[in-house]
């Protein structure tokens, strides 16, 4: 065997290694360190003081149009506005971010540090404090031991919002197939599953969410201008529609078209057909039988009308 094989394969191995022990680290963390600084944090500090004027919780399934919405309300909203993007269901979402980024992106240790000192307790008052939650069930969202130690990791809020993003299950589950997003992230619950637990949400047959309940028809939202008013109104936040017309790179943007064209210039989200993404998977076998359900055509039919062409998916 050749040194330079040899080196390359004691490399990978070494990677292997140090891959599996940053992984325990962390496991051991999140499942000894965190909780027991959690328990001495609740016996030393009791929050009074409000930290943020208003709290805002978004939860959305991946591609329903969460990260253009957060877009649109992040530029609209005035004052300090702090956001933590695609959170963890049960834990701090500073403590979360501060992890992750040391975890895969070391090189933003500083931001890193950031997030760390805010997790301890030294938060941070702000005009707005953003987070959201992709694919991840609401009863996990929901979970008591993070509504225990809600104020504890984030701080009091004067105003908080649940917000509860909803896009049509067509052009949905068309853009999950584009991105291979057809498993759920949290494992327990179907693609099909989740967004009728959503959707009964949406329609207030179940009450997960606590809070001041903001739900956005994600098609509504993109199409009506006097829709976008009115939530902006529910938000308490003044309505100039900046942000409307930008795609976010979160999430790599819209899986059918990406963040811009093929010169990499930016392209506006209006231009975006984002109502008939499932005519590019109307034949295909495994994209139909997720329409084998009459509780998905029900409720989609009730809150989105009926969708031209799509009563085809029913044969």
């Amino acid at each position: 065997m050749s040194s330079s094989l040899l080196s390359n394969r004691l490399t990978r191995r070494f990677e292997r290694v140090s891959h599996l022990g940053t992984h325990l680290k962390f496991k051991v963390k999140e499942q000894l360190v965190y909780p027991l600084q959690d328990w001495r944090r609740t016996l030393q500090s009791h929050p009074t003081e409000i930290i943020n004027q208003k709290e805002i919780c978004i939860v959305g399934m991946r591609r329903s149009g969460n990260h253009a919405v957060l877009n649109w309300i992040r530029a609209q909203q005035p004052g300090d506005t702090c956001l933590l993007n695609n959170v963890a269901a049960g834990t701090n979402p500073y403590r979360y971010k501060s992890d992750n980024l040391l975890r895969y992106h070391p090189e933003h240790y500083k931001q890193a540090e950031v997030y760390r000192r805010q997790a301890n307790g030294e938060l941070v008052k702000r005009d707005c404090l953003i987070y959201s939650y992709e694919d991840w069930s609401l009863a996990q969202i929901v979970q008591p031991r993070f509504e225990r130690n809600r104020e504890l990791y984030i701080g009091k809020s004067s105003k908080q919002f649940d917000l509860l993003v909803l896009r049509d299950p067509f052009n949905l589950f068309a853009s999950r197939l584009k991105q291979n997003f057809v498993a759920t992230k949290t494992k327990n619950l179907p693609m099909v599953e989740m967004w009728l637990e959503y959707a009964k949400e949406f329609v207030a047959e179940s009450r997960y969410l606590k809070r001041r309940r903001v739900c956005v028809n994600y098609n509504r939202w993109f199409a009506d201008v006097d829709y976008r008013r009115a939530l902006a109104a529910q938000l308490e936040m003044p309505f100039s529609d900046a942000g409307l017309n930008t795609i976010s790179a979160f999430g790599g943007g819209s899986s059918f078209d990406g963040t811009g064209d093929r010169k990499g210039q930016a392209r506006s989200a209006s231009a975006l057909d984002v109502t008939n993404r499932w005519r590019q998977f109307e034949d295909d076998p495994n994209f139909r039988q997720l329409f084998d359900s009459d509780e998905l055509w029900h409720y989609s039919t009730h809150i989105f009308g009926e969708l031209p062409g799509t009563d085809n998916l029913r044969t």
